[in-house]
């Protein structure tokens, strides 16, 4: 019932090019008690943060779930993660180009984005952190916040590339997903970094001379 409800509050708000007004209104059109609805949810605005989150959650239990996806290195779990997300998120495009009409800049946190970021951040956090254990990225105890931190804005600037998207079966954001996460993943990496730091501590130890 909870999945039903948030897929009919998509198609209340596409036929009627507007929010229901309250919960009483929902409920008729779906034709359930109000009693039924606060079983699942306390408010409208928690169906509408649930729109993102639960697509999120599908993709990430599936590949929870999936052993080949165990054996990926972490960039091409972040690629898959990307790929898989955009995909089921066509279903309700519609939708997002409709409440997202005035996300101008990816960065923004507009409502309904918050919920979702920090779903992908706790998927993603204990992902990176096995990476580092296995030597495929390094260990920054310092920054490894905001290698999460910069794959959630990350996942925010496919999406909003993905909405302005009108190539043909959206290729142009497959090409956007492939060059922002290897983009991403080269500073979660062993390059531009490093070599900030290694020239940092150069710079100290040339001064304590």
């Amino acid at each position: 019932m909870k999945n039903q409800i948030v897929s009919e509050y998509v198609k209340y708000c596409l036929k009627m090019g507007q929010a229901p007004a309250n919960v009483f209104q929902l409920c008729e059109h779906l034709g359930i008690a109000e009693t039924e609805f606060y079983h699942h949810f306390g408010s409208l605005e928690k169906v509408e943060e649930s729109i993102l989150l639960i697509r999120w959650q599908e993709v990430a239990e599936k590949f929870a779930q999936d052993e080949q996806f165990a054996t990926f290195g972490i960039t091409e779990k972040m690629l898959t993660l990307h790929f898989a997300f955009i995909e089921s998120l066509r279903e309700i495009r519609s939708y997002l180009l409709w409440k997202l009409k005035d996300w101008k800049n990816p960065m923004d946190q507009m409502k309904g984005l918050m919920s979702l970021r920090q779903a992908f951040q706790d998927t993603v956090s204990p992902m990176l952190s096995a990476a580092s254990n296995l030597g495929e990225i390094p260990d920054r105890k310092v920054i490894s916040k905001l290698n999460v931190e910069a794959l959630g804005m990350n996942l925010a600037f496919v999406m909003h590339f993905w909405l302005k998207d009108d190539s043909a079966d959206f290729e142009r954001t497959d090409a956007c997903i492939e060059k922002s996460v290897q983009l991403t993943m080269d500073f979660v990496g062993r390059n531009a970094v490093d070599k900030l730091f290694d020239f940092g501590k150069f710079l100290i130890q040339g001064f304590q001379r």
